[in-house]
């Protein structure tokens, strides 16, 4: 699935989106503590919900951040995705009208 990121378990959009909208209601907060490619907040966040998302594998982070439109790099590093078909970076591009998703509190 075009969704898919670099990660081993990574759930389909359509099945967490069944679970979010069943579980919650907009403006919810959705915690995922083991978030991986934070599928699960990329989801919350299109479906009007705000997330805390947990990941200790800093690759994942990187993930997490691009898809989510909170940064375009880290640590002076561009965050690219990764083409499917011939495993190149892309740069896809970051929309600065993204919702922000995590409030720092």
């Amino acid at each position: 699935m075009p969704e898919y990121e670099n990660h081993p378990t990574q759930k389909p959009v359509a099945l967490l989106e069944r679970i979010i909208k069943a579980s919650s209601n907009e403006g919810d907060l959705v915690l995922d503590p083991f978030s991986g490619t934070f599928t699960t907040s990329y989801v919350a966040q299109s479906l009007g919900r705000r997330s805390i998302g947990i990941e200790l594998e800093e690759e994942y982070v990187k993930i997490g951040l691009r898809r989510l439109g909170l940064a375009t790099s880290y640590n002076g590093e561009p965050l690219l995705a990764i083409e499917k078909s011939t495993k190149r970076k892309q740069h896809i591009p970051v929309s600065n009208n993204s919702p922000r998703l995590f409030d720092i509190v």
